[in-house]
């Protein structure tokens, strides 16, 4: 039997493309909010548990205050899992690598998001970031 693979994944994985994009060319915060859920929940390593869009606001601009220029994101190993009705687990390796004030961060992580395809608006919205 085929495994079936949702519409959506393809549009997820343009969509992660882009988003890193933004990511390291230190985007506005307001591309990043139209993504996330009002109530998301974050997690970076070396902050602690954020929510709402105020929380990634105040984390983001304060990452890029910190940072030298634009940064990169290498993503790999990504497994996107429909749990429900346009309800997605998603985990991945990234490989970041970015210029801070006194120091080059060049580190492996993991991220794990929870995402829903908004049908309405024919977007994601990211109501979970959890990297470690």
């Amino acid at each position: 039997m085929e495994n079936l693979q949702s519409p959506n994944v393809p549009k997820i994985e343009a969509f992660m493309e882009k988003w890193f994009q933004h990511f390291d060319q230190l985007d506005d915060n307001s591309f990043f909010l139209q993504y996330l859920a009002e109530d998301v929940k974050m997690k970076f390593p070396g902050a602690d548990l954020f929510v709402r869009h105020e929380g990634f606001s105040n984390w983001f601009t304060e990452s890029k205050n910190n940072l030298l220029g634009n940064t990169t994101h290498h993503v790999s190993d990504v497994e996107i899992t429909e749990t429900a009705d346009n309800e997605f687990d998603i985990v991945f390796k990234v490989r970041y690598v970015a210029e801070i004030k006194d120091n080059k961060i060049d580190m492996d992580v993991k991220e794990d998001w929870k995402l829903t395809w908004d049908k309405a608006k024919s977007q994601p919205i990211i109501s979970e970031y959890i990297v470690s």
